[in-house]
């Protein structure tokens, strides 16, 4: 881990932030890049599979590049579908186990939460953290004492989490006037009156939110719904006796991962999972080239050529096709290989179609 120092709570360095684009994560990453203390701020959307419009959180990501400048800010989306199924199975069992539905919530949380701490990992990064906040407490995501179990979590691996917006922000409505203020991009205001994020448009909906909006909104207060609520809420010490448990699934994945990386003979970082926003799910492997390094695209463009290979421009991206798989091609120094989970397969297509251009620098 790179050596940081820490002031006011900001890294000297950089940070990850679990990012989804809406309004309490837009915030804290504003906030944390006001500080100016900070390299590079990791903008990361995670999905679990069954989010629509993940591509949303690009919104705001390009927003702040705006403001504080494309090289401060790098943003990502990263499936983590297989992930979260391992962590929620056998879901109807721990449904029951828990006495309550939001136990999806809690394997869903925790998807992302060990997904960052791999990230984290991957890039040298001992900071994470989210838009975790107060005013969001009615479930017990948000409370302290779950919090503080979060937070152990990550410290087992050397990462400090913590929460740049969690004190009192004046409500949903002073968290949306304070983005107003700084110039972003909000929907209606009177969404926020209902409690329902006038960022809408602005992050991924997840299929299951109209379940978790019945504990954490006004209609919990309706009579027969609070009757529902009551049955089929999650305490706190269920939450905990239950993460507790999950995290244990968790921290081998997290381990499994850093021993595989450890025996990889090639010393690239390869990472399994469900690939880009335009590629949603689709199986893939990633080939990712240490950190820093870049991939000239144009040179290896024109080298495929002359090798009769096709191959497309699509944004940063540089596409092309070998035996029923796509390569997209990235320059930040990264390969995906997408219609397959197979990583030797797309080892020796590395070795094959990339590494003999000497095209890759770092």
């Amino acid at each position: 881990m790179p050596q940081t120092t820490h002031t006011d709570g900001v890294s000297s360095s950089e940070i990850m932030m679990m990012f989804t684009g809406g309004t309490d994560t837009t915030l804290a990453a504003a906030r944390i890049l006001d500080e100016g203390k900070v390299d590079k701020l990791h903008l990361v959307t995670f999905c679990n599979g069954i989010c629509i419009k993940v591509e949303n959180s690009a919104k705001h990501a390009e927003e702040l590049k705006i403001m504080y400048g494309a090289e401060k800010i790098h943003h990502e989306i990263i499936y983590v579908t297989e992930l979260f199924e391992r962590l929620r199975s056998p879901l109807w069992e721990i449904v029951k186990e828990s006495g309550s539905t939001l136990s999806f919530d809690l394997c869903c949380r925790l998807s992302m939460e060990t997904a960052a701490i791999i990230y984290a990992l991957d890039h040298g990064i001992d900071r994470v953290c989210d838009g975790t906040n107060i005013d969001q407490g009615r479930l017990f995501l948000e409370r302290p004492e779950y919090l503080q179990v979060a937070k152990d979590y990550f410290a087992s691996f050397g990462i400090e989490y913590f929460s740049p917006v969690y004190g009192p922000l004046g409500g949903r409505l002073g968290r949306r006037a304070e983005l107003v203020e700084r110039g972003f991009s909000v929907g209606p205001e009177f969404l926020e009156k209902v409690n329902i994020t006038t960022c809408i448009g602005h992050q991924p909906f997840c299929m299951a939110a109209f379940h978790t909006f019945m504990f954490t909104s006004f209609v919990r207060d309706l009579p027969i719904v609070g009757n529902i609520v009551e049955r089929f809420g999650l305490p706190l010490d269920r939450a905990v006796k239950l993460r507790l448990d999950r995290e244990s699934i968790g921290r081998k994945i997290v381990e499994e991962h850093l021993a595989f990386n450890a025996s990889n003979e090639t010393g690239i970082r390869i990472q399994e999972h469900f690939c880009t926003t335009r590629l949603c799910g689709k199986n893939a492997v990633e080939i990712a080239f240490p950190r820093g390094s870049r991939i000239d695209l144009e040179t290896l463009a024109k080298i495929w050529l002359r090798e009769d290979r096709a191959s497309e421009r699509d944004g940063e991206l540089l596409l092309t096709s070998e035996g029923g798989l796509q390569l997209q091609v990235h320059p930040t120094g990264k390969v995906i290989f997408v219609g397959t989970k197979d990583r030797k397969r797309a080892e020796e297509l590395l070795q094959r179609l990339l590494i003999p251009h000497d095209v890759i620098h770092a």
